[in-house]
């Protein structure tokens, strides 16, 4: 099913993990499913995708005075633009192609409201039209009317992603409300422990302002934490990741036996909060493995402690592929659970090898736009899902043997 789609027809490829999204056209090179969407060209791993379906799409109307108002306005005759797309509006009031030319042309000729009421047709005849909502954008940007530019733009990333758009988002909305300092809530499950709490909290609040800094967001909600003084705590016996639940109402800790917190259980509370950060900054739109990654990242320590025991594993044929890793880890069990924190925070690691904290923070933000990651990776790493993945086990495959020297010989 897997075939080069025509010019008048869509593809929608159906994953797996249950996601959907539709593609100019597809096709497969090697193991790769190569699709192109919005200008760019992504590629996937082929074992991911169940299947590929081709929607028809509606043959092209001929509009001579479209086509027409389109070269005026390339000119830099914006004023006959205008003359020519009122024309083909008058032969067709539902062109979206005239509407759109109209709303254009009246911009470049400083009728930002005419402009405005073009666009706004436009997406009245078309819910879906993202290239509708960026000219009304566009058009209420030059009114003057910041909101509405910021609601139009917002509605047309949804519909679909688009850096120019992003950016002029950027200019139009109005900087977050930062916080005056951590806003935390602190509630016990069983006994009050006061001097337990108290230092919780200093160590969280100091979390807060580095994440705040380094992701430039925050959470907009205030974050309760429980303490489960009823439930003891193993610094030993359960694996840090496992400790913890960072659910929607509240990050959950068992403090059962504590006095004070070890360093385990202040890279917990680190680690927890920072799922709340990375949430804020993606809006939720973010695969498993780069949540995991990010929190590890952010609970402290080296990122790449995790690469020698992954180059052993990546010798020995047993390491998969960093998309099979997208979805929760909650069905697997322990040992591949753990296999799965290690190579999320490995891969957070590369990704911080090749663009630095910068570039993973511009990663965050750009899913924060709604961008799917197979998408936001070409973006921000210029690598493909499948790029980034031989890019990252070729560095493991590079790191010395044990025993051996820094060369591994």
């Amino acid at each position: 099913m897997l075939i080069s789609a025509a010019a008048a027809t869509a593809d929608v490829v159906e994953l797996h993990n249950g996601r959907s999204f539709t593609a100019d056209r597809t096709w497969e090179q090697g193991a790769q499913l190569f699709y192109e969407r919005n200008g760019g060209v992504f590629a996937i791993p082929r074992e991911l995708v169940r299947r590929v379906v081709r929607e028809a799409a509606p043959p092209p109307v001929a509009a001579p005075d479209v086509e027409q108002a389109r070269q005026r306005l390339a000119d830099g005759a914006a004023l006959e633009a205008v003359t020519l797309a009122r024309r083909a509006l008058r032969r067709d009031p539902r062109s979206l192609a005239a509407l759109h030319l109209l709303a254009e042309a009246s911009l470049a000729v400083g009728d930002a409201r005419g402009a405005a009421e073009a666009a706004a047709r436009a997406v009245g005849l078309e819910s879906g039209d993202a290239s509708g909502y960026a000219l009304l954008g566009d058009a209420r940007a030059a009114l003057g009317d910041r909101p509405g530019a910021e609601l139009a733009y917002r509605r047309a990333l949804e519909l679909r992603p688009d850096p120019e758009v992003r950016r002029k988002l950027g200019d139009v909305a109005p900087a977050p409300p930062r916080a005056q300092g951590a806003q935390l809530r602190l509630r016990y499950d069983g006994g009050v422990n006061a001097p337990l709490g108290n230092d919780v909290l200093r160590i969280l609040t100091a979390a807060w302002e580095e994440f705040a800094q380094r992701l430039a967001a925050e959470p907009a909600e205030p974050v309760t934490v429980v303490l489960e003084t009823g439930q003891a705590w193993a610094d030993e016996r359960v694996p840090e990741w496992a400790a913890a639940v960072n659910a929607p109402e509240a990050i959950r800790v068992p403090t059962g036996g504590v006095e004070r917190p070890s360093p385990a259980m202040a890279r917990l509370l680190r680690h927890e909060l920072a799922h709340s950060f990375v949430t804020a900054r993606t809006g939720g739109n973010c695969p498993y493995w780069l949540q995991e990654g990010v929190s590890q990242w952010l609970e402290g320590g080296d990122p790449a402690r995790e690469d020698a025991a992954l180059a052993r594993r990546l010798r020995a044929g047993k390491f998969g592929a960093i998309l099979q890793l997208e979805g929760p880890f909650a069905a697997m069990d322990e040992a591949e659970a753990q296999v799965a924190y290690a190579q999320s925070l490995s891969a957070v690691a590369h990704v911080l090898r090749l663009v630095g904290e910068e570039g993973l923070v511009r990663l965050l933000a750009t899913l924060g736009d709604r961008v799917p990651a197979e998408e936001a990776l070409p973006e921000v790493l210029r690598l493909s899902y499948a790029e980034f993945q031989r890019s990252w086990e070729a560095h493991l495959r590079a790191l010395p043997r044990p025993g051996t020297g820094p060369r591994g010989r």
